[in-house]
């Protein structure tokens, strides 16, 4: 029989287990629950890939993540291992052959979403199979304190009524205490052997910097890039604008969000992967999975939600172990608008209230009434209807939807889409002959930008509004340019449908669940309060600060990070005279910014910055409101 060590050598080529690799899969092939809290990079997949393979049966994965499935199902397969999943889009009939191969073909691996767990079919299916573990990937999202809620992971329970003797491995590479805690309490494992590899990473710079001027300074951390990149943003216009700043500067970019297409994205993740672009700006779509040994740099050009998605983007820098540096960059507004866009636009039991009744009058359900009833809803035009605050809105119906109040349909939150296949010349030129269509679509190209660079959410209503057109004519506008074949055109006239699934009861609907918002609101400004927290600490090593959170104590400082790096450089007496009185020399002859001085002196910037603020203490020198250095 094979042992873990030569299902390691035969099918992943490596003679030696990482960390605490060996002890994890030890406990999963002794029939123990187990949790493996292993860092980015840390090898988690192979914990239950090698037990799986050791024993007889199949073993079943649970994952968010269909990049991730399609990823590891596709590397199963090219080492001759029989692996399967159930992807989105499959007819009945496809899903039935699939789980009957599952069933009967000798398979090792199923993976699927926490969704298409819920189906009947599905179920009956296991049911039948012979398992031998089940593996719950980002087990931190079952949590309602993890970052990433996912509410179908909480009916992940029925695999283990399915199998109760059957091992589960919960894998994680982002928990802090707390979630670790819920995360077995909701996943009832049973009395589970925790492993917790330190996560600590020695190789990854951490800094923090301040800059409003953000381009400048990926410009000058990119030319020192001998591998590949990520830029990290928040929206997706921002993705397409930054990507084409610095392709204008001469560097090799795409850009990755996730309006893209399946193939747009597969095509941008291999160019990428394969070094023919080395630096890929994105969105939290480019997310978990990615899986790049020679990245260089992760920059983070705004303030994230939470240092849990921080610290698992910035940890796809360096996965080859070599030295790597994870930036955050921001500025004073950063901060005013994470607070604005994640605390400030929570749905508080006392908005939720206001949401629901405005909800239930809207589409007139009597009192008592509505349980399970069925509407297409136009998020806009309820808004506007009440006078709502659209952010909180939104909040509020999402958090409807997460506590059963009410369902949304997969397609709430979705506009119409489009692309322009053409130049701009044509399009202009088309226009001049269609006097409604110009109106029309130079409307559309003022409020959308990016339009011209990828498929692009336009708000019909919006439009509407601004062109002083019907949206009536707008549809039949854009499906003539559609016919003639100057843009791709996917329509949505409505925002979603909404299904209500309890009855009306006003404020008793919320009274129940108001706890459990209130707790959830409480933990997601905690979260964004531990980001400004992190930003604002310049006097604590960054890696040391970044593991604490995690729980993770008495480690030495990095020494290479932000803070360890102005420590190290200690400023000497007699070259801080020599600096001071180069920056006096230049001042003398006009105000410039720190970047303006840095650039005109051979010193380098964090010394430079010292000596700014002794002179200004010493009040040789001011600033202006400008940022700029004159002599006093």
């Amino acid at each position: 029989m094979n042992t873990a060590l030569q299902i390691l050598e035969k099918h992943w080529g490596f003679s030696s287990f990482k960390s605490r690799q060996e002890a994890i899969i030890d406990s999963v092939l002794n029939g123990q629950d187990t949790v493996a809290l292993l860092p980015t990079g840390g090898g988690k997949s192979i914990c239950f890939q090698i037990p799986a393979l050791l024993n007889e049966g199949i073993c079943i994965v649970v994952s968010p993540l269909i990049a991730l499935i399609s990823d590891q199902v596709k590397s199963l397969q090219n080492k001759g291992i029989k692996a399967l999943a159930l992807k989105g889009g499959l007819s009945f009939d496809e899903l039935r052959t699939l789980l009957d191969n599952a069933t009967h073909g000798n398979y090792k691996f199923l993976y699927l979403s926490p969704e298409r767990l819920q189906q009947e079919m599905v179920q009956n299916y296991i049911k039948k199979m012979n398992v031998n573990t089940i593996a719950v990937d980002e087990a931190h999202c079952i949590s309602q304190w993890g970052s990433d809620f996912r509410p179908a992971y909480k009916n992940i329970t029925i695999l283990r009524e399915l199998h109760p003797l059957v091992p589960i491995i919960a894998l994680t590479a982002t928990a802090t205490p707390k979630v670790l805690e819920h995360t077995i309490e909701e996943l009832k494992l049973e009395l589970p052997n925790i492993f917790k590899d330190s996560f600590v990473r020695k190789n990854i710079a951490y800094q923090v910097i301040e800059q409003d001027d953000k381009l400048y300074q990926i410009e000058r951390l990119l030319k020192r890039n001998t591998g590949s990149a990520i830029v990290y943003v928040r929206s997706r216009k921002a993705a397409v604008e930054i990507h084409n700043q610095l392709n204008s500067l001469g560097f090799r970019s795409a850009f990755y969000h996730g309006g893209l297409s399946a193939d747009d994205k597969d095509r941008k993740l291999e160019a990428w992967q394969n070094n023919s672009i080395s630096i890929m700006v994105a969105t939290n779509a480019f997310g978990m999975g990615i899986d790049h040994p020679n990245v260089r740099f992760v920059i983070h050009v705004q303030l994230p939600e939470s240092l849990e998605s921080y610290f698992q983007e910035a940890g796809r820098a360096g996965r080859d172990g070599a030295r790597a540096t994870a930036v955050l960059l921001h500025n004073a507004y950063d901060k005013i608008l994470v607070r604005k866009q994640f605390i400030d636009s929570l749905a508080t039991p006392v908005d939720l209230k206001k949401i629901y009744r405005s909800l239930v009058n809207y589409f007139r359900i009597a009192y008592g009434e509505g349980m399970f009833s069925e509407h297409s809803f136009s998020f806009t035009d309820f808004c506007t209807t009440y006078k709502l605050n659209t952010f909180v809105a939104y909040n509020a119906l999402n958090t409807l939807d997460r506590l059963a109040i009410i369902q949304l349909s997969k397609e709430f939150g979705r506009k119409t889409t489009i692309s322009f296949t053409v130049s701009s010349e044509t399009l202009l030129s088309y226009f001049e002959r269609d006097i409604v269509a110009s109106v029309i679509g130079k409307t559309i190209l003022r409020l959308y930008g990016g339009i011209f660079d990828s498929p692009t959410k336009v708000n019909l209503e919006l439009v509407a509004k601004k062109s002083g057109q019907k949206i009536s004519v707008i549809i039949s506008v854009l499906k003539k340019m559609e016919r003639e074949e100057l843009l791709e055109l996917s329509l949505h006239i409505t925002d979603a449908s909404l299904t209500f699934l309890v009855p009306r009861e006003d404020d008793k609907t919320i009274n129940v669940v108001a706890k459990e918002v209130e707790v959830l609101n409480t933990k997601k400004t905690d979260q964004v309060e531990a980001v400004l927290k992190y930003v604002a600490n310049d006097s604590e090593c960054r890696s040391l600060q970044l593991v604490r959170y995690f729980g993770e104590l008495n480690k030495e400082p990095c020494g290479i990070c932000s803070v360890c790096s102005k420590t190290a450089q200690k400023l000497d007496r007699n070259e801080a005279r020599l600096m001071a009185k180069d920056i006096l020399s230049l001042l003398k002859q006009d105000s410039l910014n720190s970047r303006q001085i840095s650039e005109a002196l051979r010193f380098t910037e964090s010394l430079i910055l010292q000596v700014l603020k002794l002179l200004l203490d010493a009040e040789k020198i001011c600033i202006n409101e400008k940022n700029k250095y004159s002599i006093k």
